[in-house]
């Protein structure tokens, strides 16, 4: 858990745990971790998938500078 306590845990984090993802992938959290998972057909697929969830995450992370 986080050193500042929950409630600043969940108001730090929700938005990446609210993250609205594309069909083809799946976000799951475990304490403080969290798992992007994407399906795809082939490999540059994947790449290019992952790629566009990350930009989503890049910018609610500097958003709330964690």
């Amino acid at each position: 858990m986080s050193c500042c306590g929950q409630g600043y845990w969940n108001i730090q984090y929700n938005p990446l745990l609210n993250l609205n993802i594309a069909k083809w992938t799946r976000a799951i959290a475990f304490a403080d971790d969290q798992l992007i998972a994407v399906k795809a057909a082939t490999v540059a697929e994947v790449e290019n998938f992952m790629n566009m969830e990350m930009s989503k995450i890049k910018k609610i992370v500097q958003r709330n500078k964690i």
